[in-house]
């Protein structure tokens, strides 16, 4: 029926005219409103379209620059050698966006164009940095930016607990790794698993193994630096990249990661269940001249598999 025949219907069954009056007006109203207008898309964004962050979304700021480059303190932080530390910015002045070089090494641009200092962007623009790392600027909603966020966890973030997953790891790992030796910078990786995971889903069963997974995931969250990314490598096994620390700083951070997941059981259901790890530690000065990923991760493995050999719940930061 239209709407038409259903607001004549409603008005028929209405004794008084006062009555239909008001109804149809109502009934017009409603029916004239059933399609609300689009929400403007007015939120300013970046999207990262190619390396380890490929898919993050970037909200920006109207009221102060927005600077991107390798440098943690950048509002996009992006772990690429070839980038200069603070390599662009981004500020809305006078009603428009703008684009600033910041003397980078490398050079930036603007679909396609060189920036030699200014650059006015507007909706869609594609932005080159240092010849590699592709960004889109665009306006959207918060729902379409929310939506973008969730796409972007599911690709980079493990299911179960939240942290980076190995796609996500390897990827950033061999960013990291470039960056290192390119700038003869320190890189360590503290690589846990752990202890006896297979006792404690056969003794408080499979949830119980999950929610000690995620505790100590949120423990490794919770003690490393802002710029520290932690990680499920696979089951019981986590990774901890470390930028800047070389291996005696590393072994010590593996240290107290092991006194933080065993000094307090994880309590499933009211069941107190004992936690505990061993640590395999690697820096890529360990490496000699093959320094890869490869050899970082055989390194750190090897040291690992030497802690659980030694008695568990321990940290092995030499060769084994």
């Amino acid at each position: 029926m239209d709407t038409e025949a259903v607001i004549a219907l409603a008005t028929h069954c209405m004794p008084e005219q006062d009555d239909r009056k008001r109804a149809l007006r109502t009934m017009k109203t409603f029916s004239g409103s059933s399609h609300p207008p689009p929400v403007k898309a007015t939120r300013a964004v970046l999207t990262i379209q190619s390396g380890a962050d490929a898919g993050r979304v970037v909200p920006l700021s109207h009221t102060k620059s927005n600077s991107i480059g390798r440098a943690d303190e950048c509002t996009v932080a992006l772990a690429d050698a070839r980038l200069s530390r603070v390599h662009a910015q981004i500020h809305f002045a006078g009603g428009a966006w703008i684009l600033s070089d910041e003397g980078s090494t490398n050079g930036t641009f603007v679909n396609g164009v060189r920036v030699e200092k200014y650059s006015a962007i507007g909706d869609g623009a594609r932005i080159l940095l240092g010849g590699t790392v592709s960004l889109r600027f665009a306006f959207m909603t918060e729902d379409e930016e929310r939506a973008l966020g969730r796409v972007y966890d599911a690709a980079m973030r493990d299911g179960l607990t939240g942290a980076y997953n190995r796609k996500a790891l390897d990827e950033r790992l061999a960013s990291e790794c470039a960056f290192a030796q390119r700038h003869q910078t320190p890189l360590s990786i503290v690589l846990l698993d752990v202890d006896n995971f297979k006792a404690i889903n056969d003794q408080y069963g499979h949830l119980a193994g999950d929610s000690v997974i995620c505790e100590v995931a949120a423990r490794l969250a919770r003690a490393v630096r802002t710029e520290d990314v932690v990680g499920r490598y696979g089951g019981e096994e986590f990774v901890v990249v470390a930028r800047d620390i070389a291996l005696d700083k590393a072994a010590q951070l593996a240290e107290r990661l092991r006194r933080i997941l065993s000094s307090e059981p994880v309590v499933h259901e009211e069941k107190p269940i004992t936690v505990s790890a061993s640590f395999g530690v690697a820096s890529i000065t360990c490496c000699g001249e093959k320094a890869d990923v490869r050899s970082l991760f055989a390194i750190a493995d090897q040291r690992l598999y030497a802690a659980k050999r030694g008695g568990r719940n321990r940290v092995v930061a030499e060769k084994a």
